[in-house]
Parts: structure tokens; C-alpha cells; sequence
């Protein structure tokens, strides 16, 4: 059998084909019909030959042509299993997402107590020292001296060196005489009597934690970690105004006092033993006539009130407290998503704030004379100011809805316990407490 698979075999054949037809077209007619006959014979043979290996050459080709057709359908279904493979999201790998907000928050923060140290301006002298002028002419209690009163006089005498009495005096009225003092008065004398007293004390005052509009912006990573849940870093900036203020202050109370009496002096001359003419009696410096001793034996002020006038000082003390508070929080964060739209969340972390502070004192002091209007007589003023850096923790929860796959909105509460601020101005020490409720609302944007 002939393999008419081999494309060696069929050219073989084909060429034994020509070469027997070129034969029988040379050889002599002589060589008689059997040799004719013969080659016929083997070139039907060969043609049966040539056709078989046709045949199997067809056979082939159909073969190959089937194998190609199966080869088409392989890469049909490769193209067709590539595009289901495209359609289907990896298995491996967790989706990681970022998220930026911002909003605006309502912090009850900010509690401000004031420890105010007296003030240390003091309260003049107004009216002078305390004084005494006594009537005029009637000279010191002792010595033998002349002297004028209102109701008469004594002057020393003759005799006044050797005995220290005189004849020359004169008393005008018989009331004068009691017992035994013959008593002489002039008035125009006057007492100043002043008097001042002051209290001071601290005192104090304290400013509620208000709530306070504090805007903020939000920064998170959140990676899915699959069942809805959703965690990662986050980070937050907030500003909040914090300040408060407190008027009229009082840390001193002192009054000032004068009084100025009219006085009448008093002077007792020692009349024992001495009977004395009725009044009015005017003697001489050599008449005959009692001795009455040239020096009173005693002498008394009898005070008259003419007038009072008081000055009344208190200090006024104004202080303020402004706070510029920068919250700074780095934090972890977990949301969990339901298959709607409505997520929640909660979150911790540490929290660095920034304080930028200024503080003021003014001290002023009033003075009210005679119930009058009231009079600035001094002032003094202080300042401080200052940054500080204080450390706290927050913890936070959240609610909130998903828009579309972008845009979200929330609302949140956070409860801070950050240290507290401490510093004075002018002596007066104040404390700030950072710890507080916030109430926020805003919105997010993921990608």
C-alpha cells in the first residue's frame, strides 16, 4: 500500500508518471503491441497511484482544515471566558478610601475663673493732718503771763514775782464765781480731728463654659475590612474663640473723715480763802483788792461741732480674657455602613491644642468727697499675653447618611479632656478649663 499522506511519495510517483509517457513516445512501433500493452498497463497503475495520493493530500487538507476550525473555536472561548474574567472584581486586595470634611461645631468649653489680687493703689491724704489752734490771747496754761478772755482778763502785777499773785484782774459776770474757782472762758479757738480707714480684699469672678461656634476640617483613610466596617487614621483641625470679660471690680474700700470744732478754752483760777467782789469787778495792778493767783490752777476745751467733710475712695478693676484655641487631634477612626445609606462611627486619639492668649488689667481709683460726683484721682494698667501648648484626648461618635458615592453628610459629638490653661496678669491668676461637649454638623467628600 502506497502512504498518500507523504508529499515525498506523491512526487516520486509523479515523476515515474512522466518519464513512462515520454517512454512510450520514443520507443519504435517495432517493439510490437505486447510491449506496448505492458506499458500501458503500468501507466494506468501509476495514474491509479497518482490518484490515491491525491486523494490522501485531499485528506490532509481536510484534517488540517479541521484542526483550524478547532483552533478558531479555542480562541472563541478563551476570548469569551476573558471578557466574563474582566467582568468579575478581584478577589484579593481591600478598598482604601479618603475622605476630607469640614463643618461647623458648637463647643461648651471655655470655663474662665479669675483670682483678683487687691489693687495696689492706695487712698491719699485729702484733708491734711489733725490740728488744734486755741483761742487766741490767752496764752499757755502755766506762767505768770497776761492773759485775755471773753469774760475778763488776768495779768501779773506788781507783787505777781513774790507771790505769784495779782490784784490786776476782771470778771464780768457773778456766775463766774463757783465755789472756789473764779472760772474765765474765751472762745475762737479750733480742733481738726481727722480720721481714715480702709479695707482691701481679693476677690474674684468667673465666666461660664459657653457654647462657642468653632469650625473644623476632617481628614481620614478609611480601608474596608469587609461586614461594613471601615477603619483608619484620621486627623482634625478646629478654632475656637474663647474669651470673657468682668467690670467694676472692687478690692478697696477706704474713707477719709475731717472734723472741725470751734473751742472754747476754760481756765479755773484758785480762789480759796478769797472773798472776791461782786461782779463786775475790774481790778488794777496796785489796787486794793484780793490777790487771785496770776496762773490758772486749771485749764479744759470744751468742743463745738462746726463741720464734718468725708472722702469716700474705692478702686474699679476691669479685666479681660481673649483665647485663641487651635485644636489640633490625630486619631484612629472605625465606620460601619448598613447595605443603605446610613452610616456610623466612632473615633479616639490624642489632642494637641495651641493657645494664643491675651490678657489685660486696668485698675482705677474713685474718690467721692461731700457725696459729690465721683472723680478718677489714678489708674494703673497691666498686660500679658502668650502661647501655650496643651495636650488632651477626644472621643468621638458619628451619624451620618451617604449622598452618592462621593458627597456624605453627619452629624457628631466629641467630649475633650484637655489640661488646662493657667497664666496671671497684673497679679490677678486666672484659669481656663479646655474640657468640654462639642456638637458638630458637616459634610464629606470621598475618593
Amino acid at each position: 500500500m502506497i502512504p498518500t499522506n507523504n508529499p515525498n511519495t506523491f512526487l516520486i510517483m509523479n515523476l515515474k508518471f512522466r518519464f513512462a509517457s515520454f517512454a512510450l513516445s520514443v520507443l519504435p512501433v517495432a517493439a510490437g503491441e505486447d510491449v506496448i500493452s505492458s506499458a500501458k498497463s503500468g501507466l494506468d497503475s501509476a495514474k491509479s497511484g497518482l490518484d490515491s495520493a491525491k486523494g490522501g493530500l485531499d485528506s490532509a487538507k481536510s484534517g488540517l482544515d479541521s484542526a483550524k476550525g478547532g483552533l478558531d473555536s479555542a480562541k472563541s472561548g478563551l476570548d469569551s471566558a476573558k471578557g466574563v474574567i474582566e467582568q468579575i472584581p478581584p478577589a484579593s486586595g481591600s478598598k482604601t478610601r479618603w475622605a476630607f470634611g469640614g463643618g461647623i461645631s458648637w463647643r461648651k468649653i471655655g470655663a474662665i475663673d479669675f483670682n483678683t489680687k487687691a489693687t495696689g493703689l492706695t487712698a491719699p491724704g485729702v484733708f491734711g493732718n489733725n490740728s488744734f489752734t486755741q483761742p487766741a490771747g490767752i496764752g499757755a496754761d502755766t506762767g505768770a503771763i497776761a492773759r485775755t478772755y471773753d469774760n475778763g482778763f488776768v495779768n501779773p502785777g506788781p507783787r505777781t514775782p513774790a507771790t505769784g499773785r495779782t490784784s490786776d484782774y476782771e470778771y464780768q459776770s457773778q456766775e463766774q464765781l463757783q465755789g472756789n474757782n473764779l472760772v474765765m472762758s474765751a472762745t475762737g479757738g479750733e480742733r481738726r480731728v481727722i480720721e481714715q480707714t480702709a479695707a482691701s480684699s481679693p476677690t474674684g469672678w468667673s465666666e461660664g463654659d459657653d457654647w462657642e461656634i468653632s469650625p473644623y476640617l476632617s481628614l481620614s483613610r478609611l480601608t474596608d475590612i469587609g461586614n461594613g466596617w471601615s477603619v483608619g487614621p484620621s486627623f482634625n483641625f478646629s478654632f475656637t474663640d474663647i474669651g470673657g470679660s468682668r467690670g467694676r471690680l472692687n478690692t478697696l474700700n477706704a474713707n477719709e473723715r475731717r472734723n472741725i470744732f470751734d473751742v472754747r478754752a476754760i481756765d479755773r483760777f484758785d480762789s480759796t480763802g478769797l472773798i472776791l467782789p461782786n461782779a463786775p469787778y475790774t481790778g488794777s495792778p496796785g489796787a486794793i483788792a484780793p490777790l487771785l493767783p496770776a496762773e490758772p490752777a486749771g485749764r479744759t476745751f470744751e468742743d463745738t461741732l462746726r463741720s464734718t467733710d468725708t472722702a469716700l475712695f474705692s478702686d474699679s478693676i476691669n479685666e479681660s480674657l481673649d483665647i485663641n484655641l487651635f485644636g489640633f487631634s490625630l486619631g484612629a477612626s472605625a465606620v460601619y455602613q448598613t447595605d443603605g445609606r446610613f452610616f456610623a462611627g466612632v473615633g479616639t486619639g490624642l489632642v494637641l491644642n495651641i493657645a494664643d492668649w491675651d490678657a489685660s488689667r486696668s485698675d482705677q481709683l474713685i474718690q467721692i468727697t461731700n457725696g459729690g460726683a465721683p472723680m478718677q484721682i489714678n489708674s494703673a494698667g497691666f498686660r500679658n499675653s502668650g502661647t501655650n501648648v496643651l495636650f488632651g484626648y477626644y472621643l468621638q461618635g458619628s451619624m451620618g447618611y451617604q449622598i452618592n458615592d462621593s458627597w456624605s453628610v453627619e452629624a457628631n459629638a466629641r467630649y475633650d479632656l484637655n489640661k488646662s490653661l493657667h497664666d496671671s496678669v497684673g497679679g490677678s491668676d486666672f484659669d481656663v478649663d479646655l474640657t468640654g461637649l462639642t456638637l458638630g454638623i458637616g459634610a464629606n467628600y470621598s475618593f
